[in-house]
């Protein structure tokens, strides 16, 4: 039986871009974030000398003292690394040419980690949807080695990428902790964690009253809220006692397209002022304040870290991820019907099975760490051993 060979000693950078805002905007922005985590991952590695996180864009940052886990001399500029790092992955924000050139003379890899899926983005762009900013332009098409990416686009996006950019596309486990939802506990002095119990509800002999929000963005048909309000108001129809309010976040906005007025406002739940439209949120204050679950769908992006927000607090997450059928409560595709039945269920029985569910979420919280040796090996094994196209 073949051994897969030792992994090299490397040291590799992480491409980001700060924002001038609280914490280099990284509460409000998963890729960042995921950059972060990736950090970590490495980090743990006993086969990585050094980790960096390559500040390409914006304002000079460094992590407070031992927030995250993170040095302050881990976030560097180019000149600080380039004649050390052995690997770059580029998240986001990319290399000007003569960093480019700087770094492939030197036979260092560059990998293009894609958060996000473009295929989708790019088709409701060029079909008039109004995302044509969002729309890839494949100026980078020459630029890399390989491209990693995680298990939810690879149906609709991997093989795209592998027809564009010609090289290797490879798939890396999604990874996630609660650091993030830490720092903002303490930093806003809020607990996001579910508390059973609840509301009574008002009709007598009746149990008690949820608050439910929705936090799908409405910026494309990957996460809109659509499915969510249906799913929502076919519970509400099925148990209007159960249900003190039904917050849709991300939708002030939308308010004025015709469509999604007209679609809101018919809706029973709407009717009766249990369903409002409300701004944008951050998802763990908002939980922590206002609502005890949550309802959310997608189409062709089954893993989110709003799910591991919502799951690491042990609050009911309604979901149709075909990755998380274990986790949380499941409802499969665009069946609102089945959707409401599962929403009702769920919230009629999550305060009974709450030390179960949690322990299983235990488990997905576990599989998911940055720190987990089988995440680390996976990473490590499609980005190490490369030689510069």
């Amino acid at each position: 039986m073949s051994q897969i060979p030792p992994v090299p000693r490397y040291k590799i950078a992480i491409t980001l871009d700060f924002m001038d805002e609280a914490f280099g905007g990284l509460f409000t922005n998963g890729l960042r974030q995921n950059a972060v985590f990736l950090y970590r991952l490495f980090a743990a590695s006993p086969n990585c000398e050094k980790v960096w996180i390559w500040n390409l864009g914006g304002p000079d940052f460094q992590f407070p003292a031992g927030v995250m886990g993170i040095p302050a001399d881990a976030v560097v500029r180019f000149d600080d690394i380039k004649d050390e790092v052995t690997h770059v992955l580029v998240i986001g924000t990319t290399p000007g040419p003569e960093q480019r050139a700087h770094l492939k003379a030197r036979g260092c890899p560059l990998i293009n980690y894609k958060g996000g899926n473009s295929a989708v983005l790019s088709m409701e762009g060029v079909t008039g949807a109004g995302f044509e900013r969002y729309c890839e332009r494949y100026f980078d098409r020459d630029w890399y080695d390989s491209v990693l990416m995680t298990p939810q686009h690879t149906r609709s996006y991997g093989k795209w990428l592998e027809t564009l950019y010609r090289v290797p596309v490879r798939e890396v486990p999604q990874i996630w902790d609660s650091g993030f939802l830490e720092l903002y506990s303490q930093k806003e002095h809020t607990v996001c964690q579910y508390q059973p119990g609840g509301k009574p509800a008002l009709s007598q002999g009746a149990g008690r009253r949820w608050r439910v929000a929705i936090f799908d963005p409405n910026v494309t048909v990957m996460k809109s809220s659509h499915m969510p309000m249906l799913v929502c108001d076919a519970g509400y129809r099925a148990q209007p006692d159960l249900f003190e309010k039904i917050y849709v976040t991300n939708a002030v906005r939308s308010i004025d397209n015709l469509h999604f007025r007209q679609f809101s406002s018919m809706l029973p739940s709407a009717k009766a002022k249990v369903l409002s439209l409300e701004e944008r949120f951050v998802t763990f204050d908002f939980m922590a304040r206002h609502a005890d679950a949550v309802v959310t769908h997608h189409w062709e992006n089954g893993l989110n870290y709003l799910y591991y927000e919502i799951l690491s607090g042990g609050f009911p997450l309604i979901h149709n991820s075909e990755f998380m059928r274990d986790y949380g409560y499941y409802y499969p595709d665009f069946d609102a019907q089945t959707g409401g039945a599962v929403l009702v269920r769920a919230l009629e029985q999550h305060d009974a099975h709450l030390d179960a569910y949690r322990a299983q979420v235990d488990v997905l919280l576990n599989a998911i760490r940055p720190e987990n040796p089988a995440n680390i090996a996976l990473h490590e094994a499609h980005i190490c051993g490369q030689a510069a196209a």
